[in-house]
Parts: C-alpha cells; sequence; structure tokens
C-alpha cells in the first residue's frame, strides 16, 4: 500500500510503500475478557501476527451481553486482527501445543491466576527456563504484590478501589460507576505499551522478561490528574456531575428536542464570546460574573441562567451556532449518533469487516494515526477455533495428526 510521507519543505508530497511497524512479530493472546486481548488487537493493529488461544469452550467474553449469530458485542470490539486456536491446557498434549505457539513467539500475554497458572506450568520461572527469548506479560485485578495479590477483580472493583466510583457522579448523589469498563481498557493500552517497550529492551540484551498489568494499577494511574491535586495539595475533588471545579460555565445543558450540549468556557475571552453568541451581552456586567474566578463561585446561578437558552433551542442548531463562533462545545451523544458523528467517520474510527460467521460487521478503528507505519483493521472478530487447522500445520502437524488431536479434544 502507498501512503504519502511528509517533505518538511513542500509538505505532504512523494509516495513511499507502507511499512508494518509489528511485521514478523508473533503475540500468542492467551488472555481472556478485556484487557488482555484489547492489548494485543492493538499489537495486531501495526502488523503483529497475533494467535488468540482459548480454551475448548472459548473465551469466557464471548457469551457476554448482547450480540448476533453467536458472536458477543463485547468479544467482537476487542478481538479484531487475530488468528485463532482453542485447544486443552488440562491436557498434556495441550500444554506441549501450546508451548509449541511460545516457542515461535516473540511475546505471551495470559490472565491466568497464579494457582492457574502453576497448575499448568506456566509460572514465570517456568516459562523463563523454557522459553528465554519470551516477553511473558501477566494481566491481574490487583498486581504481584500485596494483600490482594492473586485475588480476581473485574473492572467495577478497580473503579471502587482506585477512588473513580467516589469522584464521579452529581454532588447531592452518591459515587457511581462510569458506564464503559474504562479499567479493562486502560489495562489493554499497558498491556500494548509494555510489550513494546519489552521488544524495545530485547533488541538490546538478546534476552526476553515477565511483566505484569493490572486493572488497579492501571485505573489509578490513568487519574493521575485528579491524584496529581490530592498528592500535591492535600486537595480532593468533590463530584460535580458535568461541570467543573475550576470553570465555568462548564456544563451539559438540556435542549428543547430532549438533547443536551456541553459547552466550556474556561477564561474571560471564551465567556465573552459565548454570551455575545446566545444575545446575552448583558451577563458581562453581572459582578457574579464579570471574571472567571466570580463565574466559578456563583457557578450554580450561571448555570439557572443560561439554561432557558438552550431548553428554547435544538441541540443540533445550538452546536452549529457555537460552532460558527468557534467555541468549545459538543452535543451530548448516545452510541448509535457517535458511530455516525462525522468526525468519528473522518478519523477512521469505525471500520466494516466482512466476516464468513458473521456478514458485515462494524469493529472500532484505530485511535493512532502514523503516517509512515500506520495500522490497519483487516481481519475480523475471529470465531472460535476458527484457525485451528492453519495453525496447527504451521507448526509441523499433519492431518492425520490434526484429526486426531481434534477427534480428542484436545484442540477444537
Amino acid at each position: 500500500m502507498l501512503a504519502r510521507v511528509r517533505d518538511n519543505e513542500h509538505g505532504w508530497s512523494r509516495m513511499t510503500q507502507q511499512v508494518r511497524a509489528l511485521a514478523g512479530t508473533r503475540v500468542i493472546d492467551a488472555a481472556t475478557m478485556v484487557a488482555g486481548p484489547l492489548g494485543a488487537s492493538i499489537l495486531a493493529d501495526f502488523g503483529a501476527d497475533v494467535v488468540k488461544v482459548e480454551p475448548i469452550a472459548g473465551d469466557e467474553s464471548r457469551t457476554f451481553g448482547p450480540g448476533r449469530d453467536g458472536m458477543s458485542g463485547v468479544y467482537a470490539g476487542v478481538n479484531r486482527n487475530k488468528r485463532a486456536i482453542a485447544l486443552d491446557l488440562r491436557t498434556e498434549e495441550g500444554r506441549e501445543l501450546f508451548h509449541e505457539l511460545c516457542a515461535g513467539a516473540d511475546v505471551l500475554i495470559e490472565n491466568m491466576l497464579p494457582a492457574v497458572r502453576a497448575k499448568f506450568g506456566l509460572t514465570d520461572e517456568e516459562l523463563r527456563v523454557r522459553h528465554p527469548h519470551l516477553i511473558c506479560l501477566n494481566v491481574s485485578g490487583y498486581g504481584d504484590s500485596g494483600p490482594s495479590a492473586g485475588r480476581p477483580a473485574l473492572d467495577p472493583v478497580a473503579q471502587a478501589l482506585t477512588g473513580m466510583i467516589q469522584g464521579t457522579g452529581d454532588p447531592d448523589g452518591r459515587g457511581i460507576k462510569a458506564g464503559p469498563p474504562v479499567a479493562d481498557s486502560s489495562a489493554g493500552y499497558l498491556v500494548a505499551i509494555a510489550a513494546l517497550v519489552s521488544l524495545f529492551a530485547r533488541q538490546k540484551t538478546g534476552a526476553g522478561q515477565n511483566g505484569s498489568v493490572s486493572l488497579v494499577a492501571s485505573l489509578f494511574h490513568l487519574q493521575s490528574p485528579w491524584l496529581g491535586q490530592y498528592m500535591l495539595a492535600d486537595y480532593v475533588a468533590p463530584r460535580v456531575g458535568n461541570a467543573s471545579n475550576f470553570y465555568a460555565p462548564y456544563n451539559a445543558y438540556a435542549t428543547r428536542d430532549g438533547g443536551a450540549v456541553h459547552i466550556v468556557a474556561f477564561n474571560d475571552r471564551h465567556f465573552e464570546r459565548f454570551v455575545k453568541a446566545a444575545g446575552a451581552e448583558h451577563l458581562l456586567d453581572d459582578e457574579r460574573f464579570t471574571n472567571a474566578a466570580s463565574r466559578l463561585a456563583h457557578r450554580e446561578e450561571l448555570d439557572v441562567v443560561l439554561a432557558p437558552w438552550f431548553a428554547e433551542r435544538d441541540r443540533d442548531d445550538i452546536v452549529t451556532l457555537l460552532t460558527d463562533q468557534n467555541i468549545i462545545c459538543a452535543p451530548v451523544l448516545a452510541y448509535d449518533e457517535a458511530v455516525e458523528h462525522p468526525q468519528i467517520r473522518a478519523l477512521e474510527m469505525v471500520v466494516g469487516l466482512e466476516s464468513e460467521a458473521l456478514g458485515e460487521v462494524r469493529v472500532p478503528g484505530l485511535p493512532i494515526k502514523l503516517s509512515d507505519t500506520p495500522g490497519r483493521v483487516e481481519r475480523p472478530p475471529t470465531a472460535l477455533g476458527e484457525h485451528t487447522a492453519e495453525l496447527l500445520k504451521e507448526l509441523g502437524h499433519n492431518d492425520q495428526d490434526i484429526a486426531r488431536l481434534l477427534a480428542a479434544r484436545v484442540v477444537r
């Protein structure tokens, strides 16, 4: 595929052949649920050959929530660009096949609990002895150390433990969990970073290493700006709903058609621009709103004053008006509108694929944009064991042996 390359003098001009940055890198994704598989998919987006290794019954996330034609939307959302094999680690042959896959791989991503890893002979020490070249990344709820190490955890537990729930919600209500699994997703991004850092280190040392990413540490780190306020200034940000502790107006205002528009006017210049666009210049002379500090001190009163202007107009008309005046704003969209929004589409964040099992399927696109080594979404989410025979042949197994393994339910 040809790509334009930036010429420092003449802008985008000449053409070059795109390079898959991680081509030649093999990743074994033996993780389930969201975090590990998402991290593996990011590596696959940039050219890594990712082999998803599932239990005979499949990744548990295949059964989560709504989907179609036997595939869960949760699974489809985080398992693009992979090949899939299902094997039974409870059998000796299944474990040996797993090691055959690891022998030819660069990175292993898994989320087994310590007791399971020990049962299958996949502890850090055992993997280092057998596969010294391999980068082995474990994804867990709580990490490798501390009183909760080794315990299972899911996204809401991480949100609870790290302060996320307590810091989210309306001022007069209880703390509330973020809707999407933010701990899982943040851990997934860090899994990809950990793999890339380790691959870079291996170029220098020639050796693999062990590593871990936890939901708790990932979500704690994701809140660094808010934690920085507490650690430096002993300030605990109170819950403010859609408002801000620092600026006003900064809120989502209900509109006539049942929608809402979120605006941000974080300094005097932006506030003046907004009130002029709204035909409310008289607010510039109101002593409650003359500067940023006074507006913040009277933000509830300011919201009351502004609310009728929004309530008398439709959402998209307001967005058009304010956008034309270069005011920071956006419509509050549900997923059905977000995936069709022209900005989301322009960023290619919705990718259509053809799947033998599902027909046409859409998956999230790539948020990272690189000029010379861009990523691509090419493979749809896999069916369980979709590439088992193909992968076993690559390992050197013949048709007769593959048939025997399938019949014995060592693989699927």
